[in-house]
Order: structure tokens, then C-alpha cells, then sequence
């Protein structure tokens, strides 16, 4: 006889909680909604996601897997920065493009409950800043970019151009054009920190 694998507690979290996001809106995604999509117990969601918001982080990681592994490979061929960057934000262009109800939570759920953005855990080597931060410091020792910005202040300031392209977008999306907007971000960014 075969076993089938029933799919892990964290994994029917997350399913459930992309499936609200993409059906419904952010605000409808509560950890109540998402418990009872996901089958799983209340103490079940809370041993593996502290909050609503880590879930959707959690699924954006997920989502950025392909582009952070496409990113690796091609710093390990040593490509150059430039088209790293440009491809990493094309890629969050076409991705909030794709899923723009995803998108939009990804957003809203960089802010606490009275709309203060949440700073950055530059301890959470997951993390999309994390990532980027270990981009730049490649980079930087490769000698492609300056070296007296941290590489994690890169990233945040990378990010955050990338996010008011994003926040343009979802606000009025026929008045901005996001893939121009995200090579334009690359590439002024790129000027600001080259050697």
C-alpha cells in the first residue's frame, strides 16, 4: 500500500490564506477566514505563523523562490549587477502584475494596525531585504558598487523604490506602467551607487 503525504500544517495555512487573498481582498484574509479555509486548529495557525501578516510574507518568499534562485545562479556566472537588479525588479513587475490581490497585501502588510510601516528584521536571513542585502554585498566585493553604504541600506532604499512604483500602480493602474517603472528604478538606483 502507498502513503500519500498530507500536506503539512503550514503549507494548508498558506494555500488558504492565497486563496482569500486572490478571491476576496486583504482585509477579508483574517486569521478566523483563513483557519476555517485551512481545516487547520486555532493553536495549530499560531504554533506555525505568529500573525496574519507572517503568512503573507511567508507566501510572498515562496513566490520570490524562482527569482531569488535565478538571481544566485546568475551572480555565481558573474553577471553583472545591473542586469541581477533589473531582472529581480522585472520580476516583481510581472509578479504583482500576475497576482495583483497578492500584491496588494504584500503591501499592506508592511504596516501595523494604525498604518505605521513595520521596520525591517535585518536578522531574518528569509527575508526578501536579506536577500538583496547579500546582492549588494556581492557586489560591493566585486568592486561593481560603492562600499560605504551598508548592504542591507541598499536594499531598503532598492526596495522602496521599487515599492512607490507599486503603491502608483495599484492606486491607478492605467496611469502608471509598472514594467517601465521597475527598469527605470533599476537603473537610477544603479547610478547612485556605482563607483
Amino acid at each position: 500500500m502507498v502513503k500519500t503525504s498530507r500536506p503539512k500544517s503550514r503549507d494548508l495555512i498558506m494555500d488558504a490564506m492565497e486563496s482569500i487573498l486572490n478571491q476576496d481582498s486583504f482585509e477579508a484574509a483574517t486569521v478566523d477566514a483563513v483557519i476555517e479555509r485551512s481545516g487547520v486548529a486555532r493553536g495549530t495557525f499560531y504554533y506555525n505563523f505568529p500573525s496574519k501578516n507572517a503568512v503573507i510574507h511567508a507566501l510572498a518568499r515562496r513566490a520570490a523562490q524562482p527569482m531569488v534562485l535565478r538571481a544566485r545562479e546568475r551572480l555565481s556566472e558573474a553577471v553583472s549587477l545591473s542586469d541581477v537588479l533589473t531582472d529581480i525588479a522585472q520580476g516583481i513587475a510581472d509578479w504583482n502584475q500576475q497576482y495583483p490581490k497578492l500584491g496588494r497585501a504584500v503591501l499592506s502588510s508592511i504596516y501595523d494596525e494604525r498604518g505605521v510601516p513595520m521596520p525591517p528584521d535585518p536578522n531574518n536571513p528569509e527575508s526578501f531585504r536579506s536577500f538583496l542585502s547579500e546582492v549588494f554585498l556581492m557586489s560591493q566585493k566585486r568592486g561593481e558598487i560603492r562600499e560605504d553604504i551598508p548592504a542591507m541600506n541598499l536594499s531598503l532604499m532598492f526596495i522602496g523604490m521599487l515599492y512607490q512604483g507599486l503603491f502608483v500602480w495599484f492606486a491607478r493602474p492605467d496611469s502608471a506602467n509598472l514594467s517601465l517603472w521597475a527598469q527605470q528604478s533599476a537603473s537610477l538606483f544603479l547610478e547612485g551607487v556605482k563607483l
